[in-house]
Order: structure tokens, then C-alpha cells, then sequence
């Protein structure tokens, strides 16, 4: 049976979608690109679309208000789940903002020391803003604490399509080891299937310069997914190293893979057509399911063996929901 978490556990991301789905309006206001604009030079707008506003540097900020704090004190986010952040993008930001201004504002939380801030959500807008040599930036001040901050953190960037496959296996990962969610509680909050989580998780088994290739986009899921069939580590590394090298398609890897394979096994029995069979046919079941899977035929004609693994309990239930089983209470 699952552990039972625990009555005080809160829910992964809760209260985020209404934070970070609908951006926090921003008073207009003009922004140069060397300075902000004082607070009370902005243009006032009406009634029904002001937020409130508070001065930079003031002793309290309402939640749901907006204060322009300077930048110089807001620290990162410690928990920040992305590692890449693509400088063509960060700069096409930069430009938006020096013409328009930052259009949502961040979400910060007091920092430890109480002397500054530090960032939960809006790395992005926050590095775009120093880009564009603003002073100021509009944010929100909440009040949580570190599991609530890591969390909005890590939803906010898994949300968004462009995080790359380690990244995203990392914050997979750290949301369960760190905050003991579950793989269906991540699938449920992202609207994916849980066996698209263990796939991501797999990823985490990858030998470490196969994942920075991964990383930076050298190799897609794709090859990554073929390189953890492959066992020895070494043997990994060296096939990725080469993959890169000679710019294989996935196609190429896997056929690459066979190849070695049959040519490590030329003093062994071939295998048989069903033979063959079997195994694409346990690679193809192993995605479906998001974990690995064995077929073998047996002895007498139609007979054989299927096996199923799984790691811990939470995938054990991701795969009988894949197989539509309902055990009987």
C-alpha cells in the first residue's frame, strides 16, 4: 500500500494557478530604459483597472499589491529549477520592456535577513529588466514559506514549454524527494500523463555529460531515451560523444546500437525473426508504460513470459492505470 502522506502535507502548488495563470495587472506608466519612473509621476488609470501601489522601500506591501522595488534587492531564487536560460529570447524581453514597460509583475518574499527580497516567480522578466537597466521592477509581496516558495518556483517553469527534458526530470525529482509528491499529483497539475513523468524521471539516470548534452539541446529526448538502454555507463558516454560528433538523427542511434549489438553477439546465436520481434515489441510496451519491460517467448508455440518492473508504489498504480485494472476491494 502507498505511504499515506502526512495530514499537515500541503497540496503541490496550491494557490499557484490564480497567481501565476492571470498576470497581476501593472499601472501603466512611462518606463525609461536607464531608470524608472517615480511612482508618482505614473499615469493614474481607472478606477475598476488600478491595483494598488505602494512606494519602493516602504515598511509593508499588501498581498495582491504592487510595489516597484529596486532590483539591487531582490536576490535569486535559490530553488530555481531552470539552469539555461536562452540569451536571444532574455534579450527580445529586454527590448519589449525598455518600449513597454514590465507588463506582470514579479512575486517576491522577504528575504531571511529582512533587509531585501528574495525572488519566488519571474526569473525571466527579473533578468530582462536588469538587461534593459531598469532600477525598479513592479512585484507582489507574498509571505510563504520555503516549501511553498520552492514549489510556485518550480510549477511556474514546468508550466512552461520551452523548460529542456533535464531541467524538467530535475524539478520532477525534487518535488518528490523534497516535498513527497506523488508522480500523479505532478501529472494532475500539469495536465500530462503520469507515464510522461516516469519517462522524465528516467532521465535522471543518465550518465552526467549525456544529461549537460540533453541540457544545452546537443541531444534530444529522443536520443536520450535510446541512451538509457544502454547499461554501462562508460559505453553511454561514449556512444552520446560520438552521436554528437557525427550528428545522428535518433533513427541513426538506434541503428548504430544494433549494429554494435550484432557485432558483440557474432560469436553468439543469432536471434530468430521472433526473437527480434519480441524485443521491439518489450521497447515499445516499456514507453507505453514508462518503465521496463521484458517478453520472452517459451518453449511450447504461443507460450512465454512477460515481465513488468516498477521502482516504488506510485509507479506500480501509474501502470495499472495505464492498464485500466481496478482491483477488487
Amino acid at each position: 500500500m502507498a505511504k499515506q502522506a502526512k495530514k499537515t502535507k500541503k497540496r503541490l502548488g496550491k494557490g499557484l494557478g490564480g497567481l501565476l495563470s492571470t498576470p497581476v495587472a501593472v499601472p501603466l506608466r512611462e518606463v525609461a530604459p536607464e531608470k524608472a519612473t517615480p511612482v508618482a509621476a505614473t499615469k493614474t488609470p481607472d478606477r475598476a483597472e488600478q491595483a494598488p501601489v505602494k512606494e519602493a522601500g516602504t515598511e509593508r506591501a499588501f498581498d495582491e499589491g504592487i510595489s516597484y522595488l529596486p532590483i539591487e534587492t531582490i536576490e535569486p531564487n535559490r530553488l530555481q529549477p531552470r539552469q539555461v536560460f536562452d540569451d536571444d529570447s532574455l534579450g527580445q524581453l529586454a527590448d519589449s520592456i525598455q518600449k513597454a514597460g514590465v507588463m506582470q509583475a514579479i512575486v517576491v518574499r522577504r528575504s531571511e535577513q529582512g533587509d531585501g527580497y528574495e525572488l519566488v516567480a519571474g526569473e525571466r522578466r527579473l533578468r530582462a529588466a536588469q538587461i534593459a537597466g531598469l532600477e525598479t521592477i513592479p512585484a507582489t509581496i507574498k509571505q510563504v514559506d520555503d516549501r511553498t516558495a520552492a514549489e510556485w518556483a518550480l510549477i511556474e517553469n514546468l508550466q512552461r514549454e520551452d523548460l529542456n527534458p533535464i531541467d524538467r526530470a530535475e524539478a520532477f525529482d525534487r518535488l518528490i524527494v523534497t516535498f513527497e509528491a506523488t508522480q500523479k499529483e505532478i501529472a494532475d497539475q500539469l495536465g500530462i500523463d503520469r507515464s510522461s513523468v516516469a519517462n522524465f524521471l528516467r532521465l535522471n539516470d543518465l550518465e552526467d555529460s549525456v544529461k549537460d548534452a540533453v541540457r544545452d539541446c546537443r541531444l534530444s529526448m529522443g536520443h536520450a531515451k535510446v541512451l538509457l538502454g544502454i547499461a554501462d555507463a562508460t559505453q553511454s558516454k561514449f556512444i552520446a560523444a560520438r552521436c554528437m560528433r557525427e550528428q545522428w538523427s535518433v533513427r541513426e542511434l538506434e541503428r548504430q546500437l544494433q549494429k554494435g549489438r550484432k557485432q558483440s553477439k557474432s560469436m553468439e546465436k543469432e536471434k530468430t525473426p521472433l526473437e527480434m520481434y519480441m524485443g521491439s515489441l518489450s521497447e515499445q510496451l516499456g514507453n507505453h508504460l514508462g518503465t521496463k519491460v521484458d517478453i520472452a517467448a517459451g518453449q511450447k508455440k504461443g507460450s512465454g513470459k512477460l515481465t513488468i518492473s516498477f521502482y516504488d508504489n506510485d509507479q506500480f498504480e501509474g501502470i495499472l492505470d495505464k492498464l485500466n485494472f481496478r482491483p477488487v476491494s
